[in-house]
């Protein structure tokens, strides 16, 4: 995760440099976006944010100083950090996505601060799901642990979402964002799998959330 995360951000600074000249006030645009999320999956409980990044395309047209609507495609990774069960077993689930955000871009008349209000509506493409856990050696001493994957068909494909945010243009062509984007439909119906043939565990129904920071470097 550190290392496309670190890939995701280099991306960005390194278009910030490329940059051919300033976003104008009217017409059309596009650029990258990349940042970190801060994920967790509705309906599990006993869980902590799961550390993961985005990056991606966006483009868009600005109607004005005011008003514009951009279109993305980020990979995002998402999933969640579920601390010890009462078994002593923990997880980390990592779900990624190919998200497609159609957001509607307001400028707030706040003096000459460039903020804006980011809204709108998110179709995520699911990829594939897996997992990292350790568990209590069934020997009595230490702790061991493993990796797995889960069965790709047991994920709906589509994960619908909406999303609001503040996005702020410290310069022309450059923006830094927070948003939250929380699903409207389940990530699945439900799973249960057994860990060495002894652990069992079962991830109840779910809805996908995540806080995002993003950058982006428009054209």
């Amino acid at each position: 995760m550190r290392r496309g995360f670190f890939v995701a951000l280099a991306m960005v600074v390194i278009a910030g440099f490329v940059v051919p000249q300033k976003v104008e006030a009217q017409g059309f645009v596009c650029g990258v976006r990349g940042g970190a999320n801060l994920s967790s999956l509705i309906g599990v409980d006993n869980t902590s944010p799961r550390v993961g990044y985005n990056v991606g395309l966006v483009g868009g047209y600005f109607f004005g100083e005011n008003l514009g609507l951009t279109l993305e495609v980020d990979y995002s990774e998402q999933g969640t950090l579920c601390n010890p069960n009462e078994q002593g077993v923990a997880f980390e689930y990592r779900y990624n996505y190919l998200n497609v955000p159609l957001l509607l871009n307001y400028r707030l008349p706040i003096s000459e601060l460039d903020l804006r209000v980011v809204a709108g509506g998110q179709l995520g493409l699911f990829l594939n799901a897996d997992y990292e856990y350790t568990a209590p050696s069934i020997l009595g001493e230490g702790t061991i642990g493993g990796r797995g994957s889960f069965d790709k068909g047991s994920f709906h494909p589509m994960d619908v979402g909406v999303a609001l945010g503040v996005q702020w243009f410290p310069w022309e062509s450059v923006a830094l964002d927070v948003r939250y984007t929380m699903a409207v439909t389940q990530t699945h119906d439900g799973i249960s799998n057994t860990l060495n043939g002894y652990y069992y565990i079962s991830v109840p129904d779910n809805r996908n959330s995540v806080v995002q920071l993003g950058l982006s470097v428009l054209f």
